[in-house]
């Protein structure tokens, strides 16, 4: 749910053109950021309170340590985001935190890119090969056809490309 919550974020703010669209755009990818960031905690909250009701161990998969490391990258990208639209004081103004952007946006994708790889590493998880039977190959495949969505809609001179 959180992936799917940080894609469409990423979507809403990809054709906006106007002021009013980029404002309107804004509030929408900042709700939807938060709902993403949402889902992501109570994943974690129950992963969490599942590992320590069964003595489990913490941080012993490749999903797991990409899950910690996607989660810093994503309260990062939030804070950061936050802060230059809504405090960009912090920044020395308004300018500043615009400079900026370019390097949200940059992050974002490749925070985007981090997760589906986490979700991708969960297939290799003994509690998905014992009870789920995800298969990897079908993570790849939704991976692959959600970033053929977001690709080709990114702004090449957004980025400072």
């Amino acid at each position: 749910a959180a992936v799917l919550f940080f894609t469409q974020a990423i979507l809403i703010l990809q054709p906006t053109h106007t002021k009013e669209q980029k404002k309107q755009g804004t509030w929408v990818h900042s709700s939807l950021n938060g709902v993403g960031l949402a889902a992501g905690v109570a994943g974690l909250v129950v992963i969490e309170y599942n590992k320590i009701a069964h003595k489990g161990a913490h941080f012993a998969s490749p999903h797991a340590i990409l899950g910690l490391v996607t989660y810093v990258c994503l309260v990062l990208q939030a804070a950061i985001g936050f802060a230059q639209y809504f405090l960009p004081q912090l920044f020395g103004g308004e300018n500043n935190a615009k400079k900026l952007y370019k390097y949200h946006r940059a992050s974002g994708y490749l925070v985007i890119l981090l997760a589906l790889a986490t979700v991708a590493a969960a297939t290799q998880t003994d509690f998905n090969k014992n009870v789920l039977h995800i298969q990897l190959w079908a993570v790849l495949v939704a991976s692959v056809i959600t970033l053929v969505g977001v690709l080709p809609r990114i702004k090449k001179q957004k980025l400072g490309l």
